[in-house]
Order: structure tokens, then C-alpha cells, then sequence
């Protein structure tokens, strides 16, 4: 009854009040999931060429590539730049489309996870189209709109469109910067009291909350955990079975450009969004790999016409299945990738016993543009170092190294030394991606 008020009366009357295409966008995606492979290849087809087409005429960066009709439009794709963070953060590069003003565009900070920051731009449309994304996914869970809902997010403070959101929906938002005990048993109580189902965020803080159920043998029955943001590992999801009572596991790709690459649904494998993105798998030369072969994903968005992101290099290294490999059974008709290789999320340890993730350093870090890239270091249980590189084209502020410290230390309860050490090189993990934690423990 509660969902169905909030999607026949308080949705169309956001929709009609902000401009948005949320229930559009959710009614498209309902119908793309009835579609065959063939007719999702021809939409992905039609959407890439008028795609290209739209950035050579409108976006100054693109101005000199010339589109072929006589080939397809995948075979004009190679005829554009890969778009790499570097690229993107300089602002030399004319990337905003002719047709839009900057300045009245919204702006999108990247969450700074692989170290390396970076900036975008989309319409308030595009930010809708989004979330009605991203809430399609999360009926693949059984989720629906007004389900009361367990969130692990990274905004310290919340606006009043959030707050109403919140309560509109029926969220209860947790900051995931920084929890402890105490917080995982207040959490716990609040599951039991609220009959709350489902719970949405980053993997490794749901982990956490996990692993303080079977430290202390609760457990309590979820209907599905929905993952983003973060790298979900098998033995998460081994401690959200023990937790939540074998909750079903939603797992979404994607990044904060406003790109929604896959989501996992009822196969070990991912389902590329492919009506809203084209993916390439390519090696460091920058040409596309066998299917089956690893290799760096190079997204193409067909979605914000603020901004396009042609051939976008987001430092995630995957492998697209093989087309033999294909479940007979699978749900979805979507193209497949077998796997997302990213490096495992390490955490960082206070005296106190509060458990820090990436996310509670890229929330405060993402905000100061002249710092390029950096290492979280955690050298023992009382100390860190911060490893920054200082942008080349944004000279480093009297204050940031400050300001940082001070947001660390209320994060932490001054319980961590910090040191700050400038360089000019952080050496990349193992598996290619800047790596922002590094636990020397």
C-alpha cells in the first residue's frame, strides 16, 4: 500500500517538481529486461552512433574526428581517444557539450578510490535517470520502492532533500565512515525493532556490521543486500550468509561519472547495462582484448549529453565471458562480463576500535582538488601516513594539509598520529589500480 502511494502520488509529483524522468527511466528498464539479445545489441547500436555522432558536432574536444558511414558504429569508436582521470582533470580539454552552460550544470566529484580524483559534469535529467537505474537494480533484490531500508552511505551531513528522501523512503542512513561497537549494536536493535529488510551500501562496512553479528552470535534475516561502491570479496558475502540468514546478494559496477557499468543478478556473472553503456576490455596498448582475457575497462556512456564519456578509462581491470560461456538459464539477455578484478579493500585500525574504510578517507579528500592523488599508509595500530601528490595545475592551499588532519582526527577520535609525506609517485597494486589503502601491519 506504502509503495504504491509513493510511486502513483509522491514520485510524479517529484518528477514534475525538480524536472526529473524517474519513472520513466524505471519503466524503461522494466521493458529492456523482457528484450532479446538481439533487440538489446540493436538499441546498444543505435544509442552508440547517435552518441558519436552528438559529441563530434557538440563537444570541442571531438570536433576533428570524422564518423564513416560505412562502418559500424563500434568500428568508429576506435577512431576515439581513450579518455583517461588526467585528461578529464585538466581543464584545457573542452569536454562540455556546446549546447549546455557549465556553470548550470551539476557536478560530480569522483569518490577518489583508486587515489586518483576527478571531475564531471551531467543535467539534474541525467542525475534522475541514475537513480531510476539504480533502484531497477535493486528490485532485482526484491526490493521496492517505501521497503524500509538499512543504508551505509559516505555524506556526513545529510540536505534536506536527502533528509526528506530518507524519510519519504523509509531509509535509515548510517555513516560509514566511522563505526564501532557500540554503533553495530544500536544498528542491531534498530533491525530487530524496525523489521527493516534489505540493507544498501559499500560491501566492506556491511562486512563489518557482519562480523560484529557472528563475533557476538546475532543474526537476523535479510531479504537481499544490495553492494556498491566498493569490491564485494567471496568471504563477505560467506559472513552476510552467517549474519543475515542467506540473504540474496545484488552486487552493482559502476562509478561516480555517473557511468551504471553491470549489476549481478542470478548468475556469478554481471549483467553490462548495455542500453545505457558499451564496454571494452582492452590491454595496455590500449586495443581490445579476446573475450575471456583480462584487461582494462574503457566504458562509452550513452546518457549525459552534458558531458559524454567516450571511451572512458576508469583503472578497473575486468574479462567480458566468453559468448560460448553463456548460462542457457540466465534471467537477462544483458551482455555478460565473468569478472571485476579490483584489489581488496583494506581497512585501517584505531586504538579506540574503530574501523576506517576507503570511503571515510575519499569523503574528506575528494573536496580538496589541489591534492592529484594519495596513499593512506598505516604503519602500526597509532599511526599514519598520508602520501599525497599535489595537482600540477592546482597549486597546493595554505590550509588543506590542516583541514585534513583536523577531519581525520574528529574521525578518529585523535586517537592516530598522522604524518603527511609529499611525493611524486605512488606505486599502483598488483592489479594495475592505485591502491589508497596500504596496511603495513
Amino acid at each position: 500500500m506504502y509503495s504504491a502511494f509513493l510511486k502513483n502520488i509522491i514520485l510524479p509529483l517529484g518528477d514534475f517538481l525538480f524536472g526529473g524522468n524517474y519513472l520513466k527511466t524505471l519503466n524503461r528498464w522494466n521493458h529492456f529486461d523482457t528484450l532479446s539479445e538481439k533487440e538489446l545489441l540493436q538499441i546498444q547500436n543505435e544509442e552508440l552512433e547517435k552518441t558519436l555522432k552528438y559529441a563530434i558536432k557538440h563537444v570541442p574536444f571531438y570536433k576533428n574526428i570524422q564518423y564513416s558511414p560505412g562502418l559500424s558504429p563500434v568500428e568508429n569508436l576506435k577512431n576515439f581517444p581513450i579518455l583517461t582521470k588526467e585528461i578529464l582533470r585538466n581543464p584545457e580539454n573542452q569536454l562540455i557539450s556546446d549546447k549546455f552552460d557549465k556553470t548550470k550544470l551539476h557536478k560530480n566529484f569522483s569518490s577518489g578510490s583508486s587515489g586518483i580524483q576527478s571531475f564531471s559534469y551531467s543535467t539534474k535529467k541525467n542525475v534522475f535517470y541514475l537513480q531510476g537505474l539504480n533502484y531497477h537494480w535493486y528490485g532485482w533484490g526484491g526490493f521496492k520502492i517505501g521497503d524500509k531500508l538499512l543504508q551505509f552511505g559516505i555524506s556526513p551531513k545529510r540536505s534536506l532533500p536527502k533528509k526528506l528522501k530518507d524519510i519519504f523512503f523509509r531509509v535509515q542512513y548510517e555513516n560509514a565512515f566511522s563505526l564501532d561497537d557500540t554503533d553495530y549494536y544500536r544498528i542491531y536493535q534498530d533491525l530487530n525493532r524496525k523489521k527493516i529488510s534489505y540493507i544498501l551500501g559499500y560491501p566492506s562496512a556491511i562486512n563489518q556490521l557482519a562480523e560484529f553479528f557472528i563475533k557476538n552470535d546475532y543474526t537476523f534475516p535479510l531479504k537481499s543486500i544490495i553492494s556498491l561502491g566498493d569490491k564485494l570479496f567471496p568471504h563477505f558475502e560467506e559472513n552476510y550468509r552467517k549474519a543475515f540468514n542467506h540473504p540474496k546478494v545484488i552486487d552493482t559496477y559502476g562509478c561516480a561519472e555517473g557511468i551504471m557499468l553491470a549489476c549481478r543478478d542470478d548468475i556469478p556473472y554481471y549483467y553490462i547495462s548495455s542500453p545505457h553503456v558499451y564496454v571494452e576490455i582492452v590491454n595496455d596498448e590500449g586495443n581490445e582484448v579476446k573475450d575471456g582475457e583480462l584487461g582494462h575497462v574503457l566504458a562509452t556512456c550513452f546518457t549525459n549529453d552534458a558531458q559524454p564519456f567516450i571511451r572512458y578509462k576508469l583503472g578497473d581491470l575486468a574479462i567480458k565471458l566468453p559468448k560460448e560461456k553463456y548460462p542457457k538459464n540466465r534471467r537477462l539477455n544483458y551482455p555478460l562480463l565473468e569478472k571485476i578484478v579490483g584489489r581488496e579493500t583494506d581497512i585501517v585500525k584505531t586504538p579506540t576500535g574503530k574501523t576506517l574504510i576507503v570511503h571515510s578517507f575519499t569523503g574528506i579528500i575528494e573536496y580538496y582538488p589541489d591534492i592529484r592523488q594519495y596513499q593512506i599508509i598505516q604503519k602500526s595500530t597509532d599511526e599514519i601516513i598520508l602520501k599525497y601528490i599535489v595537482d600540477e595545475l592546482i597549486p597546493l592551499k595554505e590550509n588543506t594539509l590542516h583541514e585534513i588532519r583536523n577531519k581525520i582526527n574528529r574521525l578518529t577520535d585523535h586517537s592516530l598520529k598522522i604524518s603527511f609525506e609529499e611525493t611524486d609517485y605512488i606505486q599502483n597494486s598488483p592489479s594495475g589500480k592505485p591502491q589508497i589503502i596500504k596496511s603495513l601491519l
